[in-house]
């Protein structure tokens, strides 16, 4: 029975928010269908997730998609909604949270820190590591910058409903207005405490915000059984990079200087869609498969060392789909060829891309490798296939090395036990 629907605006979000129920038993699924069937759906699933893809669309469509999402779970009688948000802002978080407001009738507990990877929020200030998000490496995004820093002024600039700005000393009252109440919160601590007053008030029935709450939340509901054990992942990586941020992309400088063998797509390979069907994509995919067999890890890159990618020139946002169909489609072709790999798609749109060609549209967690980091599977003619997802924006400058030595060691070590002195060594 489903007692939770989880909503977020692209793929890598679905996954790390998901995945703090799974790892505490619950049975999810992650779909990329919005119009899901729930009465098809497995009795044993427990948690649906659903891929909004309304990061890059407008306000007024991110809102009636969300609307439409929400309104088909409250027919339902599904009696928990989580509106997933990004941690820096990005996207259409005032028009989504509106559209959770209106349909549900009530209030939005907006709870958009994620301490651990760095986003806290501080009078209703978004910080990345103690800056203001507007004037981190978001502000500079590409496609999407940050403009603001001010998570009520952000709201009001594409809603006209109440918002409330509760800070850490504050007290809900019991003459509690409609609308948007956005809670300060700098610790996991503050994240669980907020959770404990809203569940002590019966007010955890609609929230948002990122994967940091989400945790405190799943500590509340306690949705699901008795965890089961994790299956031995495959020890090769294949990553293929979609995502132009700069923490992806150091974390990729880092893995190539430590010896992984690092191909960055050419504008052919990225923009033209017939590219993966020729003689020369079969050739190169060969090629790098065996790389991959031979040397256990290889990265596929949009990225070059001097510009956004391969061309020289930055990748324009109106071509991201075709980049990002172009790359699903190599995925999909080097699958063919081998699948026992573990295939780490980093940005939304590349994991998307990659569902669309192997025509997959649900997926289930399975755990969180590092925080942030999400192992899950999907079938495909027949078998699991195993993949590794991430945000653009998170993790350490090592991420890709440790995942490599995590792989490496399977069940001998926890991510936690992986040593700096031993990552210095792969």
């Amino acid at each position: 029975m489903v007692k939770l629907l989880i909503i977020a605006d692209d793929f890598t979000g679905a996954l790390d928010t998901s995945i703090q129920f799974a790892k505490r038993g619950a049975v999810v699924e992650v779909h990329t269908e919005k119009d899901v069937e729930y009465e098809k759906l497995s009795p044993d699933v427990n948690v649906v997730v659903i891929d909004s893809e309304t990061r890059h669309v407008s306000a007024d469509e991110a809102y009636k998609v969300v609307y439409q999402i929400v309104d088909r779970a409250l027919k339902q009688n599904i009696p928990f909604i989580y509106k997933k948000t990004d941690s820096v802002l990005r996207g259409n978080i005032g028009a989504e949270l509106t559209a959770l407001c209106d349909r549900s009738g009530g209030r939005v507990h907006f709870v958009p820190a994620y301490p651990d990877m760095g986003r806290t929020t501080n009078n209703g200030i978004q910080y990345v590591d103690g800056v203001p998000v507007a004037r981190s490496v978001f502000g500079e995004d590409p496609f999407d910058p940050v403009l603001t820093s001010n998570i009520p002024e952000l709201i009001k600039n594409s809603s006209d409903v109440n918002v409330m700005l509760i800070s850490k000393d504050d007290v809900v009252g019991e003459d509690k207005h409609n609308g948007i109440y956005i809670y300060d919160a700098e610790t996991d601590k503050d994240l669980l405490d907020i959770a404990y007053k809203l569940n002590a008030d019966h007010e955890l029935v609609t929230c948002a915000g990122c994967a940091g709450f989400a945790d405190a939340l799943a500590e509340m509901l306690h949705i699901g059984g008795s965890k089961g054990s994790l299956p031995v992942f495959p020890e090769k990586l294949f990553v293929v990079c979609g995502s132009v941020n700069p923490v992806t992309v150091r974390q990729l400088d880092v893995a190539e200087e430590a010896g992984v063998m690092r191909i960055r797509l050419n504008s052919t390979m990225m923009l033209d869609e017939k590219w993966s069907t020729t003689a020369d994509a079969e050739e190169k995919i060969k090629y790098w498969v065996s790389v991959m067999q031979e040397e256990g890890n290889i990265i596929l890159d949009v990225n070059s060392k001097y510009t956004h990618n391969a061309s020289g020139e930055k990748i324009n946002p109106d071509d991201r789909s075709i980049v990002s169909g172009n790359l699903g489609r190599i995925v999909k072709e080097v699958i063919d060829v081998e699948s026992d790999a573990m295939f780490m798609l980093t940005g939304g749109d590349t994991l998307l891309g990659a569902m669309e060609a192997l025509s997959v549209y649900s997926l289930r967690p399975i755990t969180e490798l590092i925080a942030g980091v999400v192992a899950f599977k999907f079938s495909y003619l027949g078998k699991d296939i195993y993949c590794i997802s991430k945000s653009g924006g998170f993790g350490k400058e090592n991420l890709i090395l440790e995942l490599c030595q995590i792989l490496k060691q399977g069940d001998e070590k926890s991510p936690e036990a992986i040593s700096d002195e031993v990552l210095m060594k792969i």
